[in-house]
This record gives C-alpha cells, sequence and structure tokens, in this order.
C-alpha cells in the first residue's frame, strides 16, 4: 500500500506539458528516463532505514605505551559508514573510518580524551554517545628480585589523602597472559576510587616470561607471589595509603590475593613477614588446590596445565611425590592458620574455574580457624562469568551485586582492624591503703599497645591491658583513669572510670572471749568476734605478755598445768584504721 501511494505521488509529481503548434515546432514532454530516474529515487528512499547505534562505544583505560579499541555496532541499510572523532573533532585517518578504531599509544596528556562516532548511511546519520579514555598515572613500585621493574596503574579517589589503599591483582599469571589489567579490572579500581580507596592495579611477573619487560626469571612460584608481597609493603608505605590495605584478584591473580590472606610466614630471604599481607581480600575464580585432579570436569588437562606451569612441574595428573610436594606448598589452601584475614570468595557456575576448588578453599578456612568465629563469606553466582567479569553480577542469596557485597564486605573488615575497645574500664571502689586493679579489652591489627593516664596525665609504665595501683590515699577519692589503645592504624580512648576511696572502719570486738574451765592436762580454747574493715589482725596474749604465733581470730592453749590456773587471756584486734583489746578471759585449771 506505502508503495502504491509512493508511486501515486510521483506520478502525480511529474508533469507532462503539451504545447499547441508555434512556428511549425510540437514541445515533447519531458524526458521519460528523467522521470523514471525520479520515480526510483523516491522508491529508494522510501525502502532505505537509518541508522541506529546498537551498542555504544564504552569508557576505556589504557596504561601509558598502550592502545585501546573503541567499537561501535550499528543497524540500519548499508552500506553504513563510520567517522570517529576525538574530542569533538573528527580524526583525519583511514583508520578512524570502521567500525572499530585504536588508538595511538597512550601519553599522560591522553587522559580524559572524549571519543564519538558518526554512523552515516543513504537515510541519515547518528552520534554515539562519548568514551572517556583514562590514562591513569603509572609508577614504578618496586623491583623484583632478577631485575624486572613492576608497576602500578594509580586511581586516587576525590579528596585529600591519606585513603585506604586497594590492590588489584590481574589475573594471566599462570599462562602468560597480559601484563597489566584488562577493562574489567579498569572498572574495579573506578569503583573502588568512587568508593573512596586509592586503588593500584599492580603488575607482576609471569610464567612463563616473554610478556613483561626486563622479566628474565622463569615467574614460576613463588616469584608472583614475591612481587605481589612487594606491592602490599610499597602501598603500605605509601604516604597516599592511611595504613588499612585491601587486595582483590580474579582467576591467576585470585590464587595471589587468597595467599595473601593466608600467608603469615617469615622468611629472611626475601625478608617478608605475616604484616606483608592485607587487612582483606576479595578472590574471584582462583585456583586455590594444585592437586585436587577430580576427573568430573571437563577443563582438568587445561587446570593441569596452568597450576603445574606455574609451579614448573611436568603437566601430568600423576605427578612425581617430589613435585607433588612442590604443588602442595604453593597451593593457597596450605598456608592458612588462625591469624587468615577476612577472606570474600566467589565463582560462578559456569566458572572455568573448576567448581570444587573454591570449595577447597572454605574447607582449608574451617580448619584453620577451628572453633574461631568464620571471618570468610563464599558465594557461587548462577552465570558463567569468570573472575573479574563477575563484578556486576547478582548473588543469589542476598539479592546484591558482587561490588556491592564486596564493597560492605571491605568496609566492615577494615572497620575490625581499627583499634577498637570492646570492654570499658570499670569504676572501682577500695578502702584507704588498698590497692584499685582497672582493666580494658580491645581489638584491633595486632600488636597493639596501651597508655594508662589518671586525670589525662600518662602513668609512667602503665602499658598493659590492666593497671593496678599503689596503695591509696584518701587523696586518690575521685582519680578518673582512661586508657589509649593504639595500633598502626590509630588510637582509641577509652571511657573514663573513677577511683573512689573509701576511709577504713577502726575494729570492734562484738563477741568478747569468754572464761574457761577445764582439768589439769587438758587445753582451752578461746574465741573473739570482731567487726571492721578488713584485713583484721589478731594478736592473742597471757597476762599481758604476747603469745608467739597466735595470731588467728581463735586461740587453743597448750595442755595445762596447775600454774596456769588464774591466768588470764586476751587479745588485740587491729587494721589500718586502729585497734582494740579484748576484756581479760580467766583460765580455771582443776
Amino acid at each position: 500500500m506505502g508503495l502504491d501511494l509512493r508511486w501515486n505521488t510521483a506520478l502525480r509529481d511529474l508533469k507532462i506539458q503539451v504545447e499547441p503548434k508555434e512556428s511549425g515546432r510540437v514541445r515533447r514532454p519531458l524526458s521519460l528516463v528523467c522521470a523514471i530516474f525520479a520515480l526510483l529515487g523516491t522508491i529508494r528512499s522510501a525502502a532505505d532505514t537509518p541508522p541506529t547505534i546498537t551498542r555504544q562505544p564504552c569508557d576505556k583505560s589504557a596504561t601509558i605505551g598502550e592502545q585501546c579499541i573503541f567499537q561501535v555496532t550499528a543497524t540500519g541499510t548499508e552500506p553504513l559508514s563510520y567517522q570517529w572523532r576525538l574530542n569533538g573533532t573528527d580524526i583525519d585517518s583511514e583508520h578512524a573510518r570502521t567500525s572499530d578504531y585504536t588508538t595511538p599509544a597512550a601519553v599522560p596528556e591522553d587522559n580524559g580524551n572524549v571519543y564519538s562516532v558518526v554512523v552515516s548511511n543513504s537515510a541519515g546519520s547518528v552520534t554515539s554517545v562519548d568514551a572517556v579514555l583514562t590514562v591513569p598515572p603509572n609508577e614504578v613500585f618496586g623491583t623484583a628480585a632478577d631485575g624486572s621493574v613492576l608497576h602500578w596503574d594509580v586511581y586516587t579517589p576525590e579528596g585529600t589523602g591519606p585513603w585506604p589503599a586497594f590492590l588489584l591483582i590481574h589475573g594471566g599469571g599462570f599462562v602468560a597472559g597480559s601484563p597489566t589489567s584488562n577493562q574489567e579490572g579498569v572498572t574495579i579500581c573506578r569503583d573502588l576510587q568512587v568508593a573512596g580507596y586509592i586503588a593500584f592495579a599492580v603488575t607482576y611477573r609471569l610464567a612463563p616470561p616473554g610478556h613483561l619487560r626486563d622479566q628474565t626469571s622463569s615467574g614460576h612460584a613463588p616469584e608472583q607471589y614475591d612481587d605481589v608481597k612487594l606491592a602490599c609493603r610499597a602501598a603500605r608505605a605509601d604516604t597516599r595509603c592511611n595504613g588499612l590495605l585491601g587486595a582483590v584478584g580474579g582467576s591467576a591473580g585470585g590464587a595471589h590475593a587468597a595467599w595473601l590472606a593466608g600467608d603469615n610466614s617469615t622468611t629472611t630471604d626475601p625478608p617478608w613477614s605475616g604484616q606483608d599481607r592485607p587487612d582483606v581480600v576479595i578472590a574471584m575464580s582462583g585456583p586455590y588446590d594444585y592437586l585436587d585432579y577430580r576427573d568430573d570436569i571437563n577443563n582438568l588437562d587445561a587446570f593441569i596445565d596452568e597450576v603445574t606451569n606455574y609451579c614448573g612441574v611436568p603437566a601430568t595428573r600423576h605427578p612425581t611425590p617430589e613435585d607433588a610436594a612442590i604443588l602442595t606448598a604453593n597451593s593457597p589452601v596450605t598456608p592458612p592458620d588462625a591469624t587468615v584475614k577476612p577472606l570474600l570468595l566467589f565463582d560462578s557456575t559456569g566458572d572455568t574455574q573448576p567448581y570444587y576448588e573454591q570449595d577447597d578453599m572454605v574447607a582449608a578456612l574451617d580448619a584453620a580457624l577451628g572453633d574461631n568465629p568464620p571471618n570468610y563469606e563464599a558465594y557461587t553466582i548462577s552465570c558463567n562469568d569468570h573472575g573479574f567479569k563477575l563484578w556486576l553480577d547478582t548473588i543469589t542469596e542476598t539479592g546484591e551485586t558482587v561490588k556491592d557485597r564486596t564493597l560492605a564486605f571491605i568496609a566492615s573488615a577494615f572497620a575490625a582492624a581499627l583499634p577498637a575497645i570492646t570492654t570499658q574500664p570499670a569504676d572501682q571502689t577500695v578502702i584507704v591503703g588498698r590497692k584499685a586493679t582497672f582493666s580494658v579489652i580491645a581489638s584491633g591489627r595486632a600488636p597493639l599497645s596501651y597508655q594508662w593516664r589518671k586525670n589525662g596525665t600518662d602513668i609512667s609504665g602503665a602499658i598493659d591491658s590492666t593497671y593496678t595501683t599503689a596503695p591509696t590515699r584518701d587523696s586518690d577519692n575521685g582519680t578518673v583513669f582512661t586508657v589509649v589503645v593504639t595500633n598502626s592504624l590509630g588510637s582509641v580512648t577509652s571511657n573514663n572510670a573513677t577511683l573512689t576511696v573509701t576511709s577504713a572502719l577502726p575494729p570492734t570486738i562484738a563477741t568478747q572471749p569468754s572464761n574457761q574451765r577445764v582439768h589439769v592436762g587438758q587445753t582451752a580454747k578461746f574465741n573473739v568476734m570482731a567487726t571492721g574493715t578488713p584485713p583484721l589482725s589478731y594478736q592473742w596474749r597471757k597476762n599481758g605478755v604476747n603469745i608467739d604465733g597466735a595470731t588467728r581470730s581463735s586461740y587453743t592453749t597448750s595442755p595445762t598445768t596447775q600454774e596456769d590456773n588464774g591466768s588470764l587471756f586476751s587479745v588485740v584486734v587491729s587494721n589500718s584504721a586502729g585497734s582494740v583489746t579484748s576484756n581479760d578471759a580467766t583460765l580455771t585449771v582443776r
């Protein structure tokens, strides 16, 4: 029907003029050829579809010296033509007239460049959204043992630092992948940056070498671990870091991240310790047990190729005992103990990593933590994504994205690393002359240090979690005690604890010793009951003379003789407030 209307319109617009004879000539009709061409053009225009962009170009990030590719996908009547633009100006290059555009090697000045593309055909044109190129500062953070210069890309948040820091450990280390982060890793760095963390996307040696400039060593275990440990130490020492450090790794980088969480060993060459690791770790799709070769997966041989290549042993399902020992020693399931750092694990139902690897890591964590409460979470996402591609996927159990769960987990772990007082020191009441003991219970990254204060002034030598005063005096009444708990991340001051000193009550005899009657050879027992501020002390007397060793509230004589008849016994009761002497009690011996 539409075609008929177009025909009618074309015929209506076509005017064939005929004139009467004049001067013996007749004006001919307009050329039929022209009319037909006009009609065909109208029909062709009616059938053409203008271009529509179905996939917009995305923001990209490139390390200094790298190229990146911007891409667009469009539909519409062919042929489609493309013209890429840089900051609103057409790029004068044949390479900028295709659906893909590859930038020149990035330089720092390219940071913030805006790319777009105009897609055209005979029916019209459309312009894409802007895509921004980020060229983060690229810095050297260290040199590996073989002389390899190690770099990181830096994503700095807004505002004034220092900030909590995060390492991004890319994948590909076991199969000689890219020495830098992919675009999914860049997205994670940007999201961390927006959340207020300074992100360092690190390079490390690969196995086998050939992809990282200057690398001459094999890249086999434990060289890659050493490189990420070096990155941990460098990040903590960086003045832009406030002392809090996390790490996120995907695929082989996930294995490295999990290793960092559990490795509490101290070595001399290289000189690592348990302090050279993050406070919190996120591991995505990592291999964790390099000897778990279950044959119920399709990609077992590929898994074996990766982990054996990294460990520098032959790829076989049946390693020798010596090679098995190497694989075990370098598996992330091996080092964890009760000091393992908080660890968040992700994989997917269709992951290229064997499905049981995350289960192996969870079992190792349970064994390491024993009766301690778990400080890890593990999720399997219902999708086929692997590594950093999981970042925007949704967790069925919580309804959160991997990104949102990660940011919440990080915030909780960082809060736990800061010094915090879990049990405040309590007020104490003592009697003058007695000592008072104050105590505090605190949490946070070890080691924790303590400094007790009296009325706001540090007490010399009072540097333990408990503090006992000197014997109190009346002037100590109302004194305020606090304690400052400190670790490498900061300090926290306790609530006030007040010391109340009460006066001692002098002793009072409530029940006097009574007279006693015995036969010769029998013993006699005298008792007294007294009140007053403890401790009470006693000294019994015979005929006014102290009896050696008679220092209790009761006194029993030796077997009596006739000479003891008529003896007088009394007791002096004392405390810090004074003393009192009892009445005499008479001993009668018959």
